[in-house]
């Protein structure tokens, strides 16, 4: 292949790359554009986006890290991910508020070292708890009430997922619908239409928890607009 023809398919390439919608939000070297309260318990490594606690280096409170480009509204975002520690917790917020001490509040898509919380939706610092668990579709009325059914066991959906290992997550949201994929297995879905409650735009952050010492690494963070 002439260099005439391969950067020919490089420019096609590129275009439609572009044209799909999807933009890196971590550039894979540094932590620009990410900011937390306490910049020391987060790092680049293994070109990711890397949280740590240790015995000797533990936060007062939990430490998020959040994406400086805004807030998201309808979107899709993929990330790569890997979490050490059998009692370590971490996630992604989304449609989410920074508050007080750069605590965030709001929709989380979970994880955690033992499994417990993987792929589920977490209402992080609110009085709503678990909105969706791992296997279940959950629809919250206007006034608060949720129906849940049941798509799958929870245990089944983990199987073949490894925390120390890299996996993929998907989170979908568009108005009031908020799906999860793990390695493109469908987690979890919701259907949040409480009135006061319900988000529809916000920030994207992941934390990292006081405790026992724990490692959380994102990477290839990408971010697609679903808006009209």
């Amino acid at each position: 292949m002439n260099q005439f023809v391969w950067t020919s398919l490089l420019v096609i390439f590129g275009a439609v790359q572009g044209a799909s919608g999807w933009q890196k939000i971590f550039d894979g070297k540094t932590l620009n554009g990410w900011q937390a309260p306490d910049m020391s318990y987060f790092s680049v490594e293994d070109g990711a986006i890397t949280g740590t606690t240790s015995k000797d280096h533990n936060p007062p409170y939990n430490q998020f890290i959040v994406w400086q480009g805004g807030e998201v509204g309808d979107f899709e975002l993929k990330f790569k991910f890997r979490i050490f520690g059998a009692k370590s917790n971490s996630g992604m917020q989304f449609r989410s508020t920074v508050k007080d001490k750069g605590l965030v509040h709001g929709y989380q898509a979970d994880m955690d070292g033992a499994g417990k919380y993987l792929g589920g939706i977490w209402d992080e610092y609110g009085t709503r708890r678990s909105l969706a668990g791992r296997g279940e579709k959950a629809l919250i009325d206007e006034n608060g009430k949720r129906t849940v059914t049941r798509f799958a066991e929870s245990d089944a959906l983990l199987k073949g997922i490894q925390m120390e290992v890299w996996n993929e997550y998907h989170i979908t949201a568009s108005g009031s619908r908020i799906t999860l994929r793990i390695n493109g297995q469908l987690t979890a879905e919701l259907d949040d239409r409480e009135t006061g409650k319900a988000a529809r735009r916000g920030v994207l952050a992941m934390p990292i928890i006081p405790g026992e010492p724990m490692k959380v690494q994102y990477k290839d963070i990408r971010l697609k607009s679903l808006a009209r």
